[in-house]
């Protein structure tokens, strides 16, 4: 039988290891780490201006409560279960930017702590250093900032990925926190959630299962638990299974992705979670991160040693380091590969879709640096120290930057200017059509109902031309001028709200219209949005044809 050894933070009976930090240093630590998280993702919360996937996350909440379960069987819908849990806070806390954004940032700040446990069990055997530093740079990432302060699911469901890892790791391993029925039960129910609140994370089950296969053979132990574990997990996602099939057998592509080649994926996740969303933000800035990453990658396995370390050390069915080393590696692969290879059927990449993996990332940066520190001999401690430092402080540098600078495009401040200065029987032309319900949330009070009365305020609009159909440019412009005609008729007051319009009109047909037969009277420009004021011309006058005119 094998036997448990202590772990170092618990000291056998007569000794004691000076270095170990003391379990209230590590409180007191873990406390900074939350608060400093807690205040960096919800003090500049409102800055920005929803986005308009945000406003359709409270329009999804909000409509009829049928239409949001249909999401569960309807085809290539995604998330329902995301707008139900927006549904009654959005009742309590109201719809702002704040409000919206505010769970995102509760998720993102428990995914701290989590990290740091699920890092101190994965790196069981290296230094408390390292599960203490992948928290800390969780805490400041700006990928990871980003999404926490964004009205979507993609933090929550890191959390919900997390949870369900950390519920793995301690179902097989055991232990003082683990191994039990209720281990797997919290792992079935995290998963479900995970499922619910994103589709696309239903790529953990494979990656359990091959880390499964990883950690074989002392997860031979724990087959029957985890095959209940995973036999429990299809139930709930039947009702997601009927429709994801008939998507993948689609003859034709009905997701709306182009395709992403592999190394395009690696590169466009690579570059978002280390460097967040800033522009124009030089990658040469990067490089202890790129540095850190890369040593992790390739000789963090040897700071995984076989001897515990950390409060989990006693695990009586502990899984060796070159395979804990295995986790980690095929953490940050395998969902990658596997959205590849669902795109080779129908595209479903976008980086914020495996988001999830950015813990990984952290953790071989943190092995990164503890490799410094422990192949450099004397200088190894102070180059490490260097080394964490400057990664802080260029991520600190690039979440000041992220925050300050408009990033998301502005339709906040075109609906108020609109909203303040137009009459509603001019006609309010939006292009695309969808920025009609973010016009109806921004010119409300975004309470607990913020499209009610919007119709009153939304008053004489249409929706932008769709000219991306498959006719040439002569039928394209006859088409876009009988149409335009047609919606203006007799108004001679035109506003246009402009945003992303090549997706509806990437000719141009209808802002052409426009500077023919209207006078622009004035425009405003937004980041990303555009409102112009028009004046339309009378229509001149026909002559009409006399044949006795030519008599003579």
């Amino acid at each position: 039988m094998q036997q448990s050894l202590p772990a170092p933070n618990v000291p056998a009976a007569g000794a004691r290891n000076p270095f170990a930090p003391s379990a209230s240093r590590t409180r007191l630590l873990l406390l900074l780490l939350i608060l400093g998280a807690f205040a960096l993702r919800t003090s500049t919360l409102a800055r920005q201006s929803l986005w308009r996937d945000e406003v359709d996350a409270i329009f999804m909440a909000l409509r009829p409560l049928e239409q949001t379960l249909s999401m569960f069987t309807a085809m290539a819908q995604n998330g329902p279960l995301y707008f139900l849990t927006l549904r009654p806070w959005i009742q309590m806390a109201g719809s702002s930017e704040f409000a919206l954004r505010y769970l995102s940032a509760l998720a993102g700040v428990a995914a701290v702590p989590l990290l740091w446990q699920v890092a101190r069990r994965i790196t069981r055997g290296a230094p408390a250093t390292v599960p203490a530093l992948a928290a800390l740079l969780l805490a400041i990432n700006p990928y990871a900032l980003w999404y926490s302060q964004e009205g979507k699911m993609y933090a929550i469901v890191m959390l919900l990925a997390l949870a369900a890892t950390w519920a793995w790791l301690c179902g097989i391993e055991g232990g003082n926190v683990g191994g039990g029925a209720r281990t797997w039960i919290a792992y079935t129910l995290c998963m479900t959630l995970a499922m619910y609140y994103h589709l696309l994370a239903v790529l953990l089950i494979p990656l359990h299962m091959l880390w499964f296969a990883i950690a074989f053979p002392a997860a031979r132990k724990r087959w029957r638990a985890y095959g209940l574990a995973l036999a429990a997990l299809t139930l709930p996602y039947l009702p997601l299974l009927v429709w994801q099939w008939a998507m993948l057998r689609a003859p034709n592509q009905v997701t709306g992705f182009g395709f992403t080649p592999l190394g395009e994926m690696l590169k466009t996740i690579f570059l978002n979670q280390t460097r967040g969303f800033m522009p124009g933000d030089p990658v040469w800035l990067l490089t202890p991160i790129f540095f850190a990453a890369a040593l992790g990658l390739l000789l963090g396995w040897s700071e995984l040693h076989g001897a515990p370390a950390g409060m989990y050390a006693g695990a009586p069915n502990p899984i060796p380091p070159l395979r804990r080393y295995g986790l980690l590696a095929a953490w940050l692969a395998a969902p990658i590969l596997g959205i590849w290879l669902l795109s080779l059927r129908q595209p479903v990449f976008t980086d914020r879709y495996v988001a999830w993996t950015l813990p990984a990332t952290l953790i071989f940066v943190a092995l990164g640096v503890q490799v410094v520190r422990s192949s450099l001999g004397r200088a190894g401690a102070p180059l490490a120290l260097l080394l964490a430092a400057t990664i802080c402080a260029v991520w600190l540098y690039t979440d000041f930057q992220q925050v300050r600078t408009t990033v998301k495009f502005d339709l906040r401040g075109a609906v108020h200017h609109v909203a303040a200065r137009r009459a509603p029987e001019s006609l309010l032309l939006l292009q695309i059509p969808h920025l009609e319900y973010a016009f109806r949330y921004y010119s409300g009070d975004q309470g607990a109902a913020p499209f009610a009365g919007s119709d009153a305020r939304l008053g004489h609009w249409a929706g932008g031309l769709w000219t991306n159909g498959g006719a040439d440019d002569a039928t394209a412009a006859a088409e876009a001028d009988a149409q335009m005609r047609s919606m203006t008729n007799a108004d001679c007051d035109i506003w246009v709200m402009r945003s992303e319009v090549e997706m509806w009109d990437q000719r141009g047909l209808m802002g052409a219209w426009l500077a023919q037969h209207a006078t622009l009277l004035e425009q405003a420009d937004f980041h990303g949005v555009q409102v112009l004021h028009y004046q339309l011309q009378p229509n001149p006058i026909e002559p009409i044809y006399d044949p006795t005119l030519d008599e003579g």
